[in-house]
């Protein structure tokens, strides 16, 4: 009888040791998990500006102070005021890396900022703050000479999604594009450790879907059908919840690195800009 308790007590203390680690994991290590803090050095930087001839390094003054660096990617055609996508990367995408995928969209100016922490850019991350440069970067944009302020688009993907989403819904955005959205990030976080009480200890809940409803812009929203870090219905559970119109595409047989490889990635935003005209 003693060994038989002695193995249990085992098996018992196994399990509570995993729960705890999974527990630490998703409570207490929620920023080492989720911010993948990707820096770049000043030499870097400057061969990122001198590689193209259409890219202005920028630095933005954040509300608090802090300085968040990136880069503008001017527009080819000859118009006054041009048309900008404001890009809001994923939680490890540093956003020089980002530059060249943009180039079919030769008509719009693009912004590529840095979230805090990222690149050359100060600062800790969090939703608050990244919610707050979100704004500050539409407004600072919108009062620039060479940018026409009736025609922004935000765009997100990853974790980018939520900035995105909360500058269209206190900004006037001309469009959203959302590539892999959260529904929120406390239900993917309790879809994935189900047998974890989490919800109630989520930092940066990222609730997406809940405020999707008072959104009115144009939205397109890119999924790919085997998306394993957000899983399909999260994505389309914020799409369906939208206030404005909506265009889904779904990307089949692609996950959640690999949507650009899908020709109709670049299609879908391209037509999209296209009919915001």
């Amino acid at each position: 009888m003693k060994v038989l308790l002695t193995g249990a007590g085992m098996v018992a203390g196994i399990v509570l040791l995993f729960f705890g680690l999974q527990t630490f994991m998703v409570i207490f290590n929620q920023e080492e998990q989720l911010f993948m803090e990707q820096t770049i050095s000043e030499e870097r930087a400057f061969s990122v500006s001198e590689e193209r001839d259409d890219l202005e390094e920028l630095s933005i003054d954040a509300t608090d102070g802090v300085t968040l660096h990136g880069w503008l990617r001017h527009a080819a055609n000859d118009q006054d005021k041009q048309p900008l996508v404001i890009y809001f990367g994923g939680n490890a995408e540093e956003q020089s890396q980002a530059i060249p995928t943009f180039d079919h969209l030769s008509d719009w100016s693009v912004l590529f900022m840095n979230y805090r922490g990222y690149g050359l850019s100060e600062g800790k991350p969090g939703q608050d703050e990244l919610y707050s440069d979100a704004k500050t970067l539409f407004d600072t944009m919108s009062e620039r000479d060479d940018i026409n302020e009736d025609k922004i688009v935000l765009m997100g993907r990853s974790m980018g999604t939520a900035p995105a989403v909360h500058a269209s819904d206190v900004r006037d955005a001309k469009g959203t594009i959302l590539i892999s959205p959260y529904d929120s990030r406390t239900r993917l976080q309790e879809h994935r450790h189900p047998y974890l009480p989490i919800s109630s200890f989520i930092r940066h809940p990222f609730e997406l879907s809940d405020r999707a409803s008072d959104i009115e812009s144009p939205l397109l929203t890119v999924i790919g059908t085997d998306d394993r870090v957000i899983p399909p219905q999260h994505s389309e559970t914020t799409a369906e919840h939208w206030g404005g119109r909506t265009n889904i595409v779904h990307l089949e047989g692609y996950g959640h690195n690999n949507l650009q490889q899908n020709n109709r990635f670049d299609s879908a935003i391209e037509t999209f800009l296209e009919e915001l005209d």
